[in-house]
C-alpha cells in the first residue's frame, strides 16, 4: 500500500456571537483537514489547528509535508512521523509545521485502522470504551453577565457533567474572583470547577489569584502563565495546593518533557491537532505516566480531532477525564455524518474503524474556505 495524494480542506465558521477568553477574542472556528489517497482506495481524515492561519497552513502541508510521505506505505505511522519532523527540522518543531504534521499523522492512524478492521483506540490496546468528559465553557461574551454565565453552569449539571471548566484572564481580578465564586457556589458539593487563564498572566498574578483558587477549591488552574517559562510554572506549582495543568501551547513530547520532568505542571495536557498527531500524544503521556502525572487531551476545534482525542485519551492508563467545549460550534456538532455521542458527561468511543468520522458533505459545503 501507497500514499498516492494529500488533499487540503478548510473550513470556517464565523459565531454570532464571538467567545472571548485571556488571551483574545475568538473571531472563527478555522479548521483545517486532509484527506490522505492511498492507491488501495482507503482514505484518512485528519486535522490540524489552523486559527488564523487556514491558506499558510495549506500551502506549508502541500509543499512541505506531503511530498514527504508520497510514495510510501501509509501503516509506517512512527517512521514517517519522524521524516516529517527530521526534514523540517530547521524551520518546523513549532508554528505551522507542526499541525501539518499532525494533521497528516491523524490521517495515517485513520488508514490504518480501516485496513485493520478496528477502531484507533483499539489498536493502541484501548483501556476503556467511554471517557468522562469535562463541560468546557466559561467564555467571556460582550452580553453576557452573571445571570448568563449561573444559568450556563447550571446547565451542565443538569446534563449529567461533574465537572466544569471556565475563563479567567480576561477580567480584573476582583471580577474574576466574583465570578469563580458565585459559579462555585451554583454548582455545589458534587460537581467539580476548574479555570483557564489561557497564558494570560505573569508569575505575580497567577500566584495571587492561585491563593485565592486554593482556598475556594479548584479542580485545576490552566495554563496560569505563558508556556515560555517553565520555570516559573514549577516555581508556581511549588507554591499551590490547587494543580497546575498545561500546556497545550507547548509542543511535542520534547517540548513537553522540560515541563514534566521539572514537574512544572501537575497534569500534563496536549491536543492532538497542536502536540504532533496522535503519536506524539502518545509519548507524552507515556512520559507523563514515567513521572507519575494525568494526562488530560485539550479540546477546541472541529469533529475530526475530537475524534482523535477521544482515541488517544482512551488509550493511556493515566488519562480520566478529556474536555469538551461547549460553544456554538457547528464544525464540532454537524460536521460528522455520525457525531461522538456524550451521555451523563461520557463520551462513548466510535465503533467504526479508523477514527469513526465521515464527513456530511453538505456541512462541508456550507462552511467551506474556497
Amino acid at each position: 500500500m501507497k500514499i498516492t495524494g494529500v488533499e487540503s480542506i478548510a473550513l470556517s465558521y464565523i459565531p454570532e456571537n464571538p467567545p472571548i477568553d485571556g488571551l483574545s477574542g475568538i473571531a472563527s472556528r478555522d479548521v483545517f483537514l486532509v484527506r490522505v489517497l492511498t492507491d488501495a482506495g482507503v482514505t484518512g481524515l485528519g486535522e490540524g489547528f489552523a486559527l488564523g492561519s487556514l491558506r499558510s497552513l495549506a500551502a506549508t502541508v502541500e509543499e512541505t509535508l506531503a511530498p514527504l510521505i508520497l510514495g510510501h506505505d501509509p501503516r509506517d505511522i512512527s517512521r514517517l512521523w519522524d521524516r516529517m519532523y527530521h526534514f523540517t527540522f530547521r524551520y518546523g518543531r513549532r508554528g505551522l509545521v507542526l499541525p501539518g504534521i499532525s494533521a497528516l499523522d491523524m490521517a495515517l492512524w485513520d488508514i490504518l485502522g480501516k485496513v485493520a478492521g478496528l477502531p484507533v483506540y483499539k489498536l493502541g490496546g484501548g483501556c476503556r470504551d467511554a471517557v468522562p468528559a469535562y463541560a468546557s465553557g466559561g467564555y467571556y461574551f460582550a452580553d453576557k453577565g452573571m445571570d448568563r454565565l449561573l444559568a450556563e453552569a447550571n446547565g451542565y449539571r443538569e446534563r449529567g457533567f461533574s465537572r466544569m471548566k471556565m475563563k479567567i484572564g480576561g477580567a480584573s481580578r476582583d471580577e474574576d474572583v466574583r465570578r469563580i465564586g458565585e459559579v462555585r457556589r451554583t454548582l455545589g458539593e458534587k460537581m467539580e470547577l476548574a479555570v483557564d487563564a489561557n497564558n494570560a498572566y505573569d508569575f505575580n498574578q497567577a500566584l495571587t489569584i492561585g491563593r485565592f483558587l486554593d482556598d475556594v477549591g479548584i479542580a485545576f488552574f490552566e495554563e496560569p502563565i505563558s508556556s515560555d517559562h517553565p520555570d516559573a510554572s514549577a516555581e508556581l506549582a511549588r507554591s499551590l495546593d490547587t494543580p497546575v495543568a498545561g500546556y497545550e501551547t507547548e509542543v511535542t513530547s520534547f517540548g513537553m518533557r522540560e515541563f514534566i520532568v521539572h514537574r512544572a505542571v501537575d497534569i500534563v495536557q496536549a491536543d492532538a491537532i497542536w502536540s504532533g498527531g496522535i503519536t506524539d500524544c502518545l509519548r507524552t503521556s507515556a512520559l507523563a505516566r514515567a513521572w507519575g502525572m494525568e494526562v488530560i487531551p485539550h479540546f477546541s476545534a472541529a469533529a475530526v480531532s475530537l475524534a482523535a482525542n477521544l482515541h488517544w485519551a482512551a488509550m493511556v492508563p493515566n488519562c480520566s477525564w478529556i474536555e469538551l467545549t461547549q460553544d456554538a460550534n457547528p464544525l464540532r456538532d454537524e460536521l460528522a455524518r455520525e457525531p461522538i455521542r456524550c451521555e451523563k458527561g461520557r463520551l462513548l468511543l466510535p465503533d467504526r474503524p479508523g477514527l469513526g468520522v465521515e464527513l456530511d458533505d453538505n456541512v462541508v459545503k456550507k462552511y467551506r474556505v474556497r
